[in-house]
């Protein structure tokens, strides 16, 4: 006769049960879950996010450096500064856009609604349009 007392199952023989592929902890199960397509939509649009980042800023690196020297070779020393500066700017313009579409589908996806300008989330009526 044992003394230790054990709170596996058994089967008939005495022998303790040992097939689930998942751990109990305080009587919850603790393993993986399936993503659902909105989850993995948001995943995918931080992915998304990242890569294009990456991206524009080798991209951004070269072209900047590129058309200021076709700025220098092709414009009179007087009118630089003001070229440069313009296309500084715009190119700030258009990496801010690309952020601000990004940062709107993600909190779009965060809070409920899509994020796509749909408006289908729970609580508004559909954009017409």
């Amino acid at each position: 006769m044992s003394d230790t007392t054990s709170t596996e199952p058994t089967t008939d023989d005495g022998q303790t049960e040992t097939g689930s592929s998942e751990e109990t902890t305080g009587g919850s199960r603790v393993g993986f879950t399936r993503l659902d397509s909105e989850d993995l939509r948001g995943i995918l649009d931080r992915l998304a996010l990242a890569a294009l980042a990456l991206l524009a800023l080798i991209a951004a690196w070269s072209f900047y450096g590129h058309a200021g020297t076709a700025i220098r070779t092709w414009l009179d020393p007087a009118y630089q500064p003001i070229a440069l500066a313009a296309f500084n700017l715009i190119v700030a313009f258009l990496a801010l856009a690309g952020v601000a579409h990004q940062l709107y589908r993600i909190r779009g996806s965060d809070d409920g609604t899509h994020g796509d300008g749909s408006g289908t989330d729970d609580d508004s009526e559909p954009r017409a349009g």
